[in-house]
Parts: C-alpha cells; structure tokens; sequence
C-alpha cells in the first residue's frame, strides 16, 4: 500500500475537515458551515462514504489532501507530509516532497539576508535613492517596505550569503543562479535593479521583484517560483494590510507594486496586488475571509481593461462582491493618481462602480447599441458573464438591470440566457453548480454513483443509454455528494423508485428527439421530392406517435 492510500485508510475526512468546523449529522453525510466563506446557513457537504467535501455555496472542496490544501495553503507534497504526521504514517526515506519546514524557514533567511544586502547597497548608492525619491517614496516608506539596490556585476550578493548558507539553498531561494551546467560557479540574478521585497502572508521574505532604473529591458525581473513562493498564491503587501482590510471591511487590489507602496504611504491601509502574474481565483479565496467585497483598480489600458474582466468573472464565480474604481481620463494608473492628488485615487475607489456598470462605461463605450448585431454582441457578452454569477438572487439583478440599460425585456435576456450552451461539466469549470438546473441525465449519473448497490438493477437501461461504464471523474465526484445530500434520508427502495423515474423520464424525452429528428428528416425528404423516402419515415414516425 502506498503512503497516500495508508493515510487515506487511517484518516477519514470528517477526522480532518472536523479540525477546522463544527460538523453536523445529516443522513449519511455531515454538513457545516463552510470553512472558505462566511455563511450562516450550512452548505458545506462532507461525504463519509465517499471520502469527499464540497461547498455548494463558494464551489470548493476535495479529498483530505485538497482540503488540507485549501486551508493551510500548501501544495499537495506538503499536504501529504501533514496528514502522514497525523495518520501516524511513515513516509519513505527517498520521499522528496513537501519541504521540510526546517528547509522552509532556511530559504526565508536566506531571503531575507538578501533584502537586508539591498538594504545595505541601496544606502550606498545615489542614482537609486533618487529614482525612488522622483517616485515620491519618503524615507521612511522605502525602510518599512524593505526596498533596496542590487549592484551592477555578477558577483556581490552571492559571495555574502556563501559565508553562511549551503550553495545549493541559495541557488534554491532564486536569488543566484549557476554560470552554466555542471559548473560550481554561481552569479548574482538580480544586477542594476531596485528591489522590491515579496512577502508571504505571514510577512516573511520570500521573493523579489526587480526594477531598472532605465528603459532597458526586461522592466520588471521577478523571482521564480520556489518551495517557498507560488506567484498565483500570494498577493503582494497582504500582511501589511491584512488589518486595513479588515478594519474597512474590503480589499482594494492593483496591479503594481508600486501602486500597493503608494497607496500605502497616503494612508490607504486596504491595497494589495498580484506578485507579478495575473490575479487568480487563489489570490481572491485567501481575501474572503477577511474583506466582504474586494475593489478593482487595474490600470486604464485596453491590457488593464481585460485585466478586470477576468477578475470579476473569477470574483462572480466565488461569489465575493466586487466593484470596480474607474481612474479619470489621463490618469494610467493607481500610482501616478496618487501622486497627482491621494483624493482621485480617494473619490475613485468612493465612487466604485458595479461590474455592470464598469462594462458599459469601459468595454462597451464606443459600441453603437442602435445596430442589431452589435446590440446582439453585447448581449451575449454580458449574459457569458450572468453565467459566472453564482448568486442566483445577484445573476437576476444584473439582467433585470441589463435589460434596461439595453431597452429589452427581462424575460428576453433570460431565454438568452437560458439558451446558452450549459452542461454540468461547464457549470463545474464555472463554478455554478445548481440542482435546479442539472440534467435529468446528470442526477441520474449522480445517482448511479451515489448508490451504486441500488443502480446494479439497472444495468440493461444503463446500457440503453450507453452509461454501463461511468469513470468516475471529479465531475461525477461533486455531482454524486449532491445527488446524496439530496437523497441522504432516502430508503434504498424510495432510490430505486427515483432511478426508474429518471430512466422514464429519459426516455421519454429520447422518443421526442427522435420524433423531432424524423419530422425535420420528412420534410428533407419531401423538399428533394423523395416520395418513397418521405413515405417510409412518416410510417416510423406513426409508430412511434403510438408509444
């Protein structure tokens, strides 16, 4: 038996997701509020039987490594190591993964003695301190960031951390790299460049952004991922202003650091942004414990435009409120508003508009709603974004408030809407899972996985549908937990009737396709003046007007 199937047989998952909640009996499932979002009423689903959790709320869950995961904010390599310490389980000797948190807290120092050797070299150097001044950084600001000065040459930095750290860490901790293969020679990665200091959420360093202090390029020379830094995870400036969003009760997030250091200095204590990649759905799940509502201030370019949009639909998916500050004409970004007046940037973020709001005012400006095809382009746009909503109470505001904005009818926009190719697999990529509007095909699916012992009765109408062999997928995972909330104080017998209902129902709606098929296939028929042809398929499609 491998390491991950012993812990799975010594760990349940209602022994690790009852460590971080309250757990609740519910039939042969448990429920508990969920432990990635604030709610009330419980909807997070934990499935003994099938080893499996999911919140129906925020759309998120997974076995025990991915809980564990999820909450600690790990990797799957770390998770294993976690749970093998609490299943009691000895991993193997040569096991390479989940770094050891002793080689964790190395990589940090070895950071961190890198930032006080900028720190150190950015005292010495003029050109530097006076870019960052003309940047409008006090003093101060620059001390409390850590922000320092990577000299020119290959070797200043490396020779330093040699004294005290093993080469191999420090080539680890990707502030030095090797000359070239096989080679023991190392090279300083960061030359010429301010350096902005990354920090985890905890506030140690773990990574650095590079700036030159010309046009040259690249710009911007950003850390590489390692054990202790994952660039889609960590959000820059979150430890500072972990108290500033929680005291506003929102989070406001930018794209540069600077903007983030600005914004800071000027007394706004809420601004993080993306460690130099774009804003991903881990960045937003580690803000939903802290800020009701997250405000989005991209830059003013056609790249930050697109930027936003990604965000609110990832946001919508999450089902976190979100608004969007609009910077006025001429101003491209946070930064350069601040230094103007602290009050635009201010009155920016006061003024935050809905995501609706924010598309016809930036991605729709120039459209000429008068013409019926781009008026159909626009509504197209806007309900592919409905779908991402998982709130069906915030999805019906956004296209009641559409419809009047467009001049069309509500009850318009929903049959659009609901016309929109939808699947369940694409309602799990989206994020919006509802059991109102899953197939009777897909309950079935959940139904047969769910109770498999019940489903062994129906292997011939199974077959008829082609589903004697389901996979189960992740997909059929999260449908099936449903299907057994849904089912859970049900008899076996009440199951089977549930079963027989579907298969019913199935084929009675195969016998309209065909039907349907056959009309449309008569009328081809008689179109090409194929008497014969015509003839034949209206005799089939008596015979099964009869049924």
């Amino acid at each position: 038996m491998d390491s991950v199937a012993e812990i799975k047989s010594r760990l349940s998952i209602v022994d690790v997701v009852s460590q971080y909640c309250q757990l609740k009996k519910a039939g042969r499932n448990f429920k508990a509020c969920c432990p990635f979002h604030s709610e009330k009423t419980p909807s997070f689903i934990i499935s003994p039987e099938r080893q499996f959790a999911w919140c129906y709320g925020c759309q998120t869950g997974g076995d025990i490594f991915k809980i564990v995961q999820l909450l600690e904010g790990v990797d799957f390599k770390e998770s294993l190591k976690i749970l093998a310490d609490k299943a009691g389980v000895e991993l193997p000797t040569n096991f390479s993964g989940g770094v050891k948190k002793e080689k964790k807290d190395l990589l940090v120092e070895i950071n961190e003695a890198a930032r006080d050797f900028f720190v150190a070299e950015l005292r010495e150097n003029s050109e530097a301190q006076k870019y960052l001044q003309n940047r409008g950084l006090k003093k101060s600001t620059i001390e409390e960031w850590g922000i320092g000065f990577a000299p020119d040459g290959f070797e200043n930095l490396f020779p330093k951390l040699e004294e005290k750290f093993p080469k191999k860490e420090i080539i680890e901790a990707g502030v030095a790299g090797l000359k070239e293969m096989g080679s023991e020679k190392l090279f300083d990665k960061f030359r010429n460049r301010i350096m902005f200091p990354i920090a985890d959420h905890r506030g140690r360093v773990v990574a650095f952004t590079g700036r030159v202090l010309d046009d040259s390029e690249p710009k911007y020379l950003n850390s590489a991922e390692s054990p202790i830094f994952t660039k889609g995870a960590i959000l820059f400036g979150f430890a500072k202003a972990r108290e500033g969003m929680r005291e506003s009760k929102f989070a406001v997030i930018v794209e540069g650091q600077l903007d983030v250091i600005s914004a800071h200095q000027k007394g706004f204590k809420n601004v993080v942004a993306s460690s130099g990649t774009a804003l991903t759905e881990m960045h937003l799940k580690s803000l939903k414990n802290i800020a009701e509502r997250v405000v989005f201030c991209f830059d003013s370019d056609s790249a930050g435009v697109e930027s936003t949009i990604r965000a609110l639909e990832i946001a919508a998916a999450l089902d976190l409120d979100s608004k969007i500050a609009i910077l006025p004409d001429g101003v491209k970004d946070p930064d350069e508003a601040i230094q103007k007046d602290p009050q635009i940037f201010a009155d920016a973020i006061t003024d935050a508009v809905s995501p609706l709001e924010f598309f016809f005012r930036k991605v729709f400006a120039k459209t000429d709603l008068n013409e019926i095809s781009e008026k159909k382009k626009v509504v197209r746009r806007l309900l592919t974004f409905a779908q991402k909503i998982t709130s069906a109470v915030e999805r019906d505001d956004f296209i009641r408030q559409a419809g009047t904005k467009l001049g069309i009818a509500e009850s318009v926009l929903t049959e659009e809407l609901e016309n929109l190719p939808r699947t369940f697999s694409t309602m799990i990529e989206e994020k919006e899972i509802h059991a109102d509007k899953i197939s009777a095909r897909d309950w079935l699916i959940g139904l047969v996985v769910a109770f498999p012992e019940v489903a062994k009765e129906f292997d011939e109408e199974l077959k008829k549908l082609g589903l004697e062999e389901i996979e189960i997928k992740e997909n059929e995972e999260k449908l099936a937990l449903l299907v057994s909330d849904k089912y859970s104080e049900f008899s076996d017998e009440k199951i089977k009737k549930e079963l027989e209902s579907l298969f019913a129902k199935l084929s009675k709606q195969s016998l309209e396709e065909r039907k349907h098929d056959l009309k449309m296939e008569m009328q081809k028929a008689e179109e090409e003046g194929d008497d014969a042809k015509a003839a034949e398929l209206f005799g089939e499609y008596q015979k099964l007007m009869g049924k």
